[in-house]
């Protein structure tokens, strides 16, 4: 290492994504002159000296600069990492002249106009765009692009203002919110890129690019663009990141960027490659500076220091090759009532870095951009599954209490309103949702023939009464359960539902359908199943929400013919972290299933084997309604039944869950978890379902028509609702805890 004790370095920014900067030119020898407007921020304590500057002023900054290096330290070198400050940098170089990048590329790398135009203009490839300046020309713009776009401020950074389009109606809202962060009063529309996004980090000396950290990102919340995490290294195929990277490369050149560093974010597939952003800095979000020398051992912020200071970047060859994971920790909306287990979630192996900023009383909110996020967690491991499950573990230790607050709460009326209207006759949403009017509509909604499985799953489950006993000490009761080691906040959960085109004729997407249950699941404080389906590839939506929710979903795949089908989906569900996987075992004879020849077919006990033995977590199987495929389960591993008739949409003849439950409790004892799935509708409904065995219940349609006319929200409250219930029916029947109720018959009686 060269000699630089001595040498002065000017950081512009103060903030967390700045202090691993200042810490480095300090273990160099370097002194520091911070800049940042606020004066709290928590670089300025670590900096030898502070400059109270806005980091997006580059004029006044520049000057602020300049006058510190005559009169009062000698800058050597100026630089950022993390923020969209690098015009201010290229304007403190040039009026010291320091190394660094000319201020017009600095606002080509800024301003997305420039930034675009200078990509076309060069050939490299971008989605196509267009500015606008008002509702009319925006119309215009989608007329030629097409519906699926995407609108942004022309300059801003985090993700802020930025929505996806899918329809006229959905176009001055997103217009609106992009001007509202849009300082020049113009936006631009560009096509939407369907893809895997990278994110990726260079070195430039001498207008040389090092490709340095490239990683995969996690984006959410959909219309909106939230980055939840990151994967470093990316486990996409070699060939398509050298191709991302020498677009990378070329993008780089034809903006300008010769000295420092960039960053890029890239959409990838087979055959395609487009640039979405490209920065004359390092990257935020916690990968330059924490998750990429976590993986290789490269400490960036030393080079781009030296690059600063006019030398050379050196040893940049990885020294060791781990996989880091960046993971956000995002919530329920709400208020925060009590946060725990953060202590609890640093003692994890590979757990390197917790970030957390709530505290009770803060309002948290639906992410809309990159700030909207409160915490963040850094895991470093050997292996991909060892820090996969490092990350996951430690958010799900991290239990952050919000109550519902009331400008978030969507009424009852609205969302079945609004469901109906989507359905487009395809579900009535009834009042009473009990298989009636819905009969024998496949694709649909409905029971198949003439609905008997469906209406009986309903109706027997009410011929059932509830014994009450109000002279008892259940004041206040315990709805907890565990499932296989994560604890649950009531016994109740989503079953897994699919067919978004073919049964519910496109009211909602499939991928948008998924996250809404799942992650309206989590936030009601349980576990979300998710469902096949007959269209081969539709399973990898499902691997996709498992890993964004930290494997709080569990896949129920189909019963195919072929087990090295089945085997793939495992495997890739296990890559994303489930917590357990499943098998619809009654999908062997499904109507859809055949409309699309997908060939499945039932499973002998040494098959049925096979796929628990290779699944490595607990196995569920659904569709169980006799004691002999029960015990064949058993005998086979699988750790959970889901007792279930399909909804009716097998057999218009199989027996009622709520029937078949008794025997099936009395043959597997406490050997497996039960779940019982089929009629429920109400907490009375599910104290029965409890009464007489079952582990758990699951809930269908309803959670479905929640989830297409509230989203997210929607499924959550429905959840938390049917909870509510649950808890005053156990006050009335004297039960304070869910292991009390288990079994607990004498409560009921048949009509």
């Amino acid at each position: 290492m060269r000699e630089l004790s001595g040498r002065t370095l000017a950081v512009i920014g103060a903030g967390l994504l700045q202090i691993p900067v200042i810490k480095s030119a300090k273990e160099m020898g370097i002194k520091t002159v911070v800049v940042d407007k606020n004066p709290a921020a928590p670089g300025i304590s670590i900096g030898d000296f502070y400059i109270n500057s806005s980091t997006l002023d580059a004029e006044a900054t520049s000057l602020l600069i300049e006058n510190f290096s005559r009169e009062k330290q000698k800058i050597d070198g100026v630089l950022t990492v993390g923020t969209d400050a690098s015009y201010t940098v290229a304007l403190c170089a040039r009026k010291l002249g320091l190394p660094g990048i000319d201020p017009e590329s600095a606002l080509r790398a800024t301003d997305k106009y420039l930034m675009r135009s200078a990509l076309r203009a060069a050939k490299v490839p971008v989605p196509d765009f267009e500015l606008v300046d008002s509702y009319q020309k925006a119309v215009e713009a989608i007329e030629r692009l097409g519906i699926d776009c995407v609108v942004k401020p022309q300059k801003n950074m985090g993700a802020r203002g930025v929505r996806r389009i899918n329809n006229l109606d959905d176009l001055k809202e997103g217009l609106d919110l992009a001007l509202r962060y849009s300082d020049s009063g113009k936006v631009i529309i560009e096509q939407y890129i369907d893809a895997p996004e990278l994110s990726i980090d260079a070195l430039v000396y001498n207008s040389e690019a090092f490709i340095t950290g490239i990683a995969d990102r996690i984006i959410e919340y959909d219309p909106y663009f939230v980055e939840t995490g990151h994967i470093m290294p990316s486990n996409l195929p070699e060939d398509q990141l050298v191709f991302a990277g020498e677009t990378f490369k070329n993008g780089i050149k034809s903006l300008g960027i010769t000295a420092g560093a960039a960053k890029g974010d890239i959409k990838i597939s087979s055959g395609s490659c487009f640039i979405g952003e490209i920065a004359a800095r390092l990257s935020g979000g916690f990968m330059s500076n924490y998750t990429y020398p976590y993986s290789s051992g490269v400490n960036l912020m030393k080079n781009v220091i030296l690059i600063s200071l006019g030398y050379p970047p050196e040893n940049l060859e990885n020294r060791k090759k781990w996989v880091s994971i960046e993971r956000s920790i995002i919530p329920a909306p709400g208020i925060i009532r009590s946060i725990k287990g953060i202590d609890k979630a640093r003692k994890i192996e590979f757990v390197r870095d917790i970030f957390f900023d709530g505290k009770p009383g803060d309002k948290v909110i639906s992410p809309q951009n990159n700030l909207d996020k409160y915490g963040h967690i850094i895991v470093s491991a050997p292996s991909y599954l060892e820090a996969l499950k490092a990350s996951h573990e430690a958010v799900r230790m991290i239990k952050v209490e919000t109550r519902e607050d009331d400008d978030q709460l969507i009424s009852e009326a609205f969302i079945s309103e609004n469901a109906r209207l989507k359905f487009n006759n395809k579900c009535a949403v009834c009042p009473d949702c009990d298989g009636y009017r819905c009969r024998g509509m496949i694709p649909g909604v409905g029971g198949t023939g003439n609905g008997n499985a469906f209406i009986n799953a309903v109706k027997n489950l009410r011929k059932i009464e509830i014994i009450p006993r109000y002279i008892n000490e259940a004041k206040i009761v315990d709805t907890s359960i565990d499932f296989f080691g994560l604890p649950l906040s009531f016994p109740i959960i989503p079953a897994p539902i699919t067919g978004a085109i073919t049964n519910l004729g496109g009211a909602i997407g499939e991928l948008e359908l998924a996250r809404a249950v799942v992650k309206g699941a989590n936030h009601a404080g349980v576990i979300g199943f998710l469902g096949d389906g007959a269209t081969p590839i539709k399973y990898k939506l499902g691997i996709k929400v498992i890993l964004e929710n930290f494997g709080m979903a569990v896949p129920i795949f189909k019963p195919r013919f072929d087990n090295k089908l089945i085997f793939e989906r495992i495997g890739e569900a296990l890559k994303a972290g489930a917590i357990a996987v499943g098998m619809d075992i009654d999908a062997a004879s499904f109507m859809t299933m055949e409309q699309k020849s997908q060939n499945t077919s039932t499973k002998t006990i040494s098959e049925l084997k096979e796929l628990v033995e290779f699944s490595k977590v607990p196995f569920v199987l659904k569709g169980v309604l006799s004691t002999a495929d029960a015990e064949s389960a058993l005998k086979a591993g699988v750790k959970a039944l889901i007792v279930s008739n399909h909804g009716g949409r097998v057999n218009d003849n199989l027996v009622a869950p709520v029937d078949a439950l008794p025997e099936i409790k009395k043959a597997v004892g406490n050997d497996a978890f039960l779940i019982l799935d089929g009629g429920i509708r109400s907490g009375s409904d599910v104290l029965k379902g409890l009464a007489l065995g079952a582990n758990c219940v699951m809930i269908g349609r309803p959670v479905m028509i929640a989830a297409v006319g509230g989203g997210v929200q929607g499924v959550r409250q429905y959840l938390i609702k049917i909870s509510n219930d649950l808890r005053k029916n156990m006050t009335f029947t004297g039960i304070k805890s869910i292991s009390e109720l288990i079994n607990n018959r004498a409560m009921l009686k048949y009509v």
